[in-house]
């Protein structure tokens, strides 16, 4: 057991900058895990970040299709070339942003065929499931480590 000297030195290691790195180092390790959350929620729930429709297949799509894809079928991504392949995400300023590094990005955000522009991030659910089920499990048992409890 640790003397009260020992464990405020160990309390001093504590501090906000080394909590904000060892997260950020965490979160980094878990983006593949985020990204797929969203590739799932677009590819098979065909929904935006608010839980709306991302989009529907026409008739024309119908026939050029020969029937694989039906009218009304909602869209799921998956034959939009490389755009969910190059699903990434980045820090900007503390902000974590995701988008696409495939060169149609900003076609498929501005397309009128897709009826949201909201695709990447993760929704109010999903942030806390993450948040629930990985980042406070880490950040407690990262905490306990500092503190050799």
């Amino acid at each position: 057991m640790a003397t009260f000297q020992q464990q405020l030195e160990r309390a001093r290691k504590l501090t906000p900058k080394k909590l904000e790195i060892d997260l950020f180092k965490f979160i980094r390790s878990i983006e593949k895990d985020l990204l797929d959350i969203q590739k799932k929620r677009i590819s098979q729930d065909s929904k935006d970040i608010f839980g709306n429709p991302i989009g529907f297949y026409s008739y024309w799509t119908e026939v050029i299709t020969d029937g694989r894809k039906k009218q009304g079928q909602p869209f799921s991504g998956i034959d939009s070339g490389d755009w969910m392949k190059g699903f990434y995400m980045q820090e900007v300023s503390g902000v974590l942003r995701f988008s696409s590094r495939d060169p149609k990005n900003q076609d498929i955000l501005n397309s009128d065929h897709w009826l949201s522009d909201e695709l990447f991030g993760l929704s109010d659910k999903e942030l806390k499931e993450v948040i629930t089920s990985r980042l406070l499990p880490f950040f407690i048992k990262n905490s306990r480590n500092i503190l050799k409890l």
